[in-house]
């Protein structure tokens, strides 16, 4: 996170008696053109931080608001988050956090907590959290194999019918239940201490660079045989990590379904480069 971004929360902080905490996630951070930050308050008044925001960060393009939630105690709870594109091409989120859930939302934060000010004493709410990401449950692979391998399909007979607007929303689909399994694999590989992160943003840093490049061979979709290219090299990312991921999960690996997808998949392709010709 870049320095000037906390020295302007820590003079935030300072001016407005509402705020109570402010504190990071370092490992969510690493990237400096991008900055999340959670920010705790004992009265909330969204169109005053609002304002009080634009004013602080005076020197951006947009500011979006959105809602994000967590779940605690099997409840879901609701916050507003801000997100601010500087014009040093730096997007800044802030999360905005009511005084009396921090304590609740503080013991869900995995990582390394830094804190801009901590009037509430968070801190020792941390110091009991113990929480790691979750490993897939067996239904749970099964379900994202059955998913990713029906989207596969689901892609090609779409192009089939030269419907590229469909299988465009289809191929992210996929690539959702493909995002999904690799992060399983970072959540394994450090040990439930670390995860894909927001759009797989710790993916540029945590996956092994044959798997990156992999991974980057699923975005190409300029025409009809740039899909195909996109689908047998997701399928061929799935099938590495999710065998590696069985194997050490003692489940079962969805074999036949992707068998069976490739064939079909390989038949389809032949039909879409006999008629490209």
């Amino acid at each position: 996170m870049k320095s000037y971004i906390i020295e302007k929360f820590k003079d935030y902080s300072k001016s407005n008696d509402k705020v109570k905490a402010i504190f990071f996630i370092k490992e969510e951070n690493n990237n400096e053109h991008f900055a999340n930050v959670y920010a705790v308050f004992s009265e909330i008044i969204i169109s005053k931080i609002k304002d009080d925001l634009e004013k602080v960060f005076d020197d951006y393009a947009i500011i979006n608001k959105k809602k994000d939630s967590f779940d605690f105690d099997k409840k879901n709870q609701q916050f507003t988050k801000f997100e601010i594109y500087a014009n040093d091409s730096t997007k800044i989120s802030i999360n905005i956090l009511a005084e009396d859930r921090a304590g609740e939302f503080i013991k869900l934060c995995p990582g390394n907590i830094e804190f801009v000010c901590d009037e509430m004493n968070l801190k020792e709410e941390v110091a009991e959290a113990n929480l790691v990401f979750k490993l897939p449950r067996e239904f749970e692979f099964d379900e994202c194999g059955k998913n990713f391998f029906s989207l596969a399909l689901d892609v090609s007979f779409n192009l089939l019918s030269r419907d590229i607007i469909s299988a465009g929303f289809k191929m992210q689909a996929m690539r959702d239940e493909l995002f999904k399994l690799l992060n399983w694999y970072i959540i394994d590989k450090f040990n439930q201490g670390m995860d894909a992160g927001e759009s797989g943003k710790n993916f540029i840093h945590t996956l092994e660079a044959d798997l990156k490049e992999e991974l980057i061979l699923t975005f190409r979709s300029n025409d009809i045989m740039d899909f195909y290219s996109s689908i047998f090299a997701s399928c061929q990312l799935f099938r590495k990590v999710g065998m590696k991921l069985a194997e050490k999960f003692e489940f079962s690996y969805p074999k036949k379904d992707d068998v069976y997808t490739l064939k079909l998949l390989r038949k389809n392709f032949k039909k879409m480069e006999s008629l490209q010709v």
